[in-house]
């Protein structure tokens, strides 16, 4: 859930200060770990002021998380250093510096470190980007990161470089580098096999400390059971590695989110003492025993999860005089948790009543947004869905309705959103006529839920089962392309927003069989991994270059 697409973007973060930079390069962040030093350096001048210099492929450094936007990383700060000289004319130079690795081949940062003399400050640029300042991690000597989130922006870079004290400035810096990954699309890691027998992956989370994540449903001796799985980011696991939530109970996976101090929420549904309810768990650290958190009425529905670190909410409905309202469960910690309900139209007296079915939900601000489909007396035709966007002001407990009209066809419906650094929201769902053939498309909203734009998707593509914002500004989604009779390929795609097309397509198949992509996820330096299921119904997991 990331931000405008552009043609291109490039974001600088430094030790947690990031600036926005060229229109022209739009993928490229910076992130803030320090840099390995064990990079190569090279001198560039004396303590004079040196002319401009071009650095060596193989010697520059570049890491980010969020392209264009300023994060909050380690919590190091960029205050001035302390001079080396007490001639307050001497001017500040470059003396050394290193950028690697060149070429980037891998997801991951490309380090900078520069060291000066007289200099209070350095200021970094990518091409025509604005400038940046590095961090200071000693007298004379100053760091950054420059990440690259896709193979979108392969190609040919500069880093340029300019020390500074006061109104004095050294001679700038040009540093190239290079950008090789692999093309976007492309396979990096695939498991699809009978390890935990039959199964679905039904989300996926990346933890603060690098683990994948991965929550589902799989079938022991023929009964339904939750089992976490944990993975680091080369698809590696091992015996410790998988454990199952509710031993004994029967349980069917909905949702996972991670929060940022690395504790994994869960939500499923299990039967206990012959009643169906929903449940939600926190897991403080891998195998501990979790946390009851919350656990539904009989008749209610949960579908979904959401945190902003500081809540976690339960999205999905309640049942009420023979329909359905749309239903939120708040749970903050050491508070009980608190439950919301709200009707389309509420206190009006119609023949037949809508039914809100909440898909996915996720926190905007304040806000809690939820999407779905709504059944009713839409112009004046009965027993229509329609897709809906509500945006409730959690602090006033307000809500706050859109509901599409017709268009392409008389039904529509959204299974799930994602919203990015600027509110924008965006939707996979379908579009049919009375009689409902679901065609898969994506919807885009303003933060005010103003509908921008539409997209119908390829009649061979099912419907959005997943849908996320990442850092290159594109949006991507897991879902399947049927291409014959009982079968179909596991299928990641990405898009930009207000696109006409694809901007890459990724697509497995093992032998004649259904395939589903339902889960998807982004690491770090913007890798993509999804989750579902591949031939003979077992869990499937891709990571995919993005």
């Amino acid at each position: 859930m990331k931000r405008r697409a552009s043609p291109s973007l490039l974001g600088i973060t430094v030790f947690g200060v990031a600036a926005c930079t060229a229109p022209g390069l739009d993928h490229i962040g910076t992130h803030g770990d320090p840099p390995d030093t064990s990079t190569t350096s090279a001198t560039s001048g004396a303590s004079e002021a040196a002319p401009p210099t071009t650095g060596e492929p193989g010697t520059s450094t570049t890491t980010g998380d969020d392209p264009g936007v300023t994060t909050i990383g380690s919590g190091a700060t960029s205050e001035p250093a302390t001079t080396t000289t007490d001639d307050p004319l001497a001017p500040p130079a470059i003396v050394e510096h290193e950028l690697g690795p060149s070429p980037l081949q891998q997801a991951g940062p490309i380090d900078v470190a520069i060291g000066t003399v007289h200099a209070d400050g350095v200021r970094m640029r990518i091409d025509d980007g604005a400038s940046v300042e590095l961090t200071v991690v000693g007298v004379d000597n100053f760091v950054g990161e420059i990440a690259v989130y896709t193979a979108l922006d392969n190609g040919e870079h500069t880093a340029t470089f300019v020390a500074w004290r006061d109104d004095l400035e050294s001679e700038p810096l040009a540093i190239p580098f290079t950008v090789a990954l692999p093309p976007p699309g492309s396979e990096l890691f695939w498991e699809g096999d009978s390890a935990i027998g039959k199964g679905t992956v039904v989300a996926l989370a990346v933890t603060p400390t690098h683990d994948l994540i991965e929550l589902g449903t799989y079938y022991p001796q023929g009964q339904a059971r939750c089992y976490l799985r944990r993975r680091d980011l080369g698809g590696a696991w091992g015996p410790g590695d998988l454990v199952e939530l509710k031993p004994g109970l029967p349980c069917s996976a909905i949702d996972l989110t991670v929060d940022e101090d690395g504790a994994l929420h869960v939500l499923a549904d299990k039967i206990e003492n012959g009643e169906l309810r929903w449940w939600l768990g926190k897991i403080d650290a891998w195998a501990a025993e979790p946390a009851n958190v919350g656990t539904g009425a009989v008749g209610d529905v949960a579908r979904a999860l959401a945190t902003d670190n500081t809540r976690v909410a339960v999205c999905g409905t309640k049942p009420k005089d023979m329909h359905l309202d749309a239903a939120v469960w708040i749970f903050v910690p050491n508070a009980t948790g608190k439950s919301l309900s709200y009707d389309y139209m509420p206190g009006v007296d119609l023949p037949t009543r809508f039914s809100e079915t909440p898909r996915d939900c996720g926190f905007l601000g304040d806000h809690l947004v939820l999407t779905g489909g709504m059944l009713g007396l839409h112009e004046g035709n009965d027993d229509l869905t329609r897709h809906f966007v509500l945006d409730i002001d959690l602090a006033a407990e307000t809500p706050s309705w859109l509901v599409a009209g017709e268009g392409p066809g008389s039904q529509s419906e959204a299974k799930t959103l994602s919203i990015d650094a600027e509110g924008r929201i965006i939707t996979g769902g379908h579009s049919c006529g009375d009689i409902c053939e679901p065609q898969g498309e994506l919807r885009l909203f303003s933060s005010q839920s103003e509908q921008l734009w539409q997209r119908t998707l390829d009649p061979s593509v099912s419907p959005p089962r997943a849908i996320t914002w990442h850092p290159a500004e594109y949006a991507v989604f897991a879902s399947a392309r049927n291409n014959a009779q009982d079968a179909s390929v596991f299928l990641i795609q990405a898009w930009f927003p207000l696109g006409g097309a694809p901007a890459w397509t990724y697509e497995h198949q093992d032998g004649p069989a259904i395939h589903t992509a339902t889960a998807i996820a982004i690491g770090p330096y913007g890798q993509i991994y999804a989750g579902g299921t591949t031939a003979g119904g077992y869990p499937a997991i891709a990571f995919i270059a993005p």
